[in-house]
């Protein structure tokens, strides 16, 4: 317990710190702009609706799943709609998410290989510079990773058998699943490892019907006002658009097309449009998916280097994990293979790799552990 709370005092420090001095040197940055989740904000505090977050538009929206939107209203009630003073909360909001998300890759690396790799990880995390310049964009970057990690530690205890409420860690995937959908993208392969082959579909099915309930409401609301299903958001296809297909009829751009045809038309006709564009360019859809794909992995580009020395430590760390136990690998694999594929084929950008990056750090520190017990003399291991 002294050991995680260290790693978060520390963590929280140094992101305080980073976003004190960014906010210090690029003031500007503290402006809401066209920041999509502050957009949605001010109409849940102005006019107590869900409304479309872009310029010259009204209507409903699900263009974001509506927990982080929720939090900076509330924010907002209290330092102001879209003012500097609750854009440096948000950012005090997101570091603190960000420090407790270091307890939680902590957690992850004792469960799945031990204390020393542990303390490796969630040290790594709290000293990265990458992970605490991610708290200055107000965005849902670092509830995401919160999130994503503690349904993921909640998920491998249950492989373990330390934990055995599946009611709550279906509901901790269900929130993660109202931050951001994609989330919640490796719960189908991580549910079918937990089935053991069908032997616990019972407990599984309780835990994906928490899941589905957590959501529910959210997605009622959406058939309600759009008349069809929409589990969260309503722009997925429209983002593959955007990325493949050209990015002038964006809501942000000057096409005007969302803010005349409004949320719902325009989403089906992005959705209708992408699969056009896909089908009739596959060859080049492969080919920017793959270019997507390697960008992926050296996100941030500013600090390729550190974050090409995570994924090398995290390769090490998963082969090492491999041998120790299969059992606790493959969830692991499972999410670094899935979680990115929807990234692969709309858009990259660095806050959409962070989410599985306590993954990566975990990974890394057991690579990091692994070798300083074969740099210790050899007398001091037989103690």
């Amino acid at each position: 317990m002294k050991r995680a709370g260290s790693i978060f005092g520390a963590g929280l420090v140094f992101r305080l710190i980073v976003v004190s001095y960014l906010a210090h040197i690029k003031p500007s940055l503290l402006s809401w702009g066209v920041n999509e989740a502050g957009g949605l904000a001010r109409w849940i505090v102005t006019n107590h609706s869900f409304s479309s977050p872009f310029h010259d538009a009204h209507g409903p929206s699900a263009w974001l799943g509506p927990a982080y939107p929720l939090i900076v209203a509330a924010v907002f009630l209290v330092f102001g709609v879209q003012t500097q003073a609750s854009a440096l909360a948000m950012m005090v909001f997101n570091s603190v998410c960000s420090a407790v998300a270091g307890v939680v890759v902590c957690e992850i690396g004792n469960e799945v290989y031990g204390r020393k790799a542990g303390l490796f990880s969630g040290w790594i995390w709290a000293l990265s510079s990458p992970i605490a310049i991610l708290c200055f964009i107000l965005w849902d970057t670092s509830l995401s990773a919160l999130a994503f990690g503690e349904a993921l530690l909640l998920t491998l205890r249950l492989c373990s058998g330390k934990f055995k409420n599946w009611g709550v860690c279906g509901a901790i995937w269900g929130f993660a699943a109202l931050v951001n959908p994609a989330l919640i993208v490796p719960l189908p392969i991580l549910a079918f490892l937990l089935s053991e082959r069908g032997k616990r579909w019972r407990s599984v099915f309780i835990m994906t019907l928490a899941t589905a309930v957590v959501i529910m409401p959210w997605t009622i609301r959406n058939y309600i006002v759009f008349d069809k299903f929409l589990l969260v958001r309503s722009n997925g296809l429209a983002e593959v658009y955007f990325a493949n297909c050209g990015f002038q009829s964006h809501p942000l751009g000057r096409s005007m097309e969302y803010q005349r045809l409004g949320e719902a038309a325009f989403t089906e006709q992005a959705n209708a449009r992408a699969v056009e564009c896909v089908g009739n360019h596959p060859t080049r859809f492969l080919r920017d998916s793959l270019h997507r794909a390697m960008l992926f992995w050296i996100y941030p580009i500013n600090f390729w280097p550190i974050t090409a020395g995570i994924d090398l430590a995290a390769l090490v760390g998963l082969v090492e994990l491999f041998r120790k136990s299969r059992a606790l690998a493959m969830p692991l694999l499972a999410v670094l293979l899935a979680y990115p594929l929807i990234y692969y084929a709309s858009q990259v950008v660095s806050r959409y790799r962070h989410p599985i990056e306590p993954v990566l750090y975990v990974l890394s520190g057991i690579a990091l552990s692994k070798i300083s017990k074969k740099t210790q003399p050899s007398s001091r291991r037989e103690e």
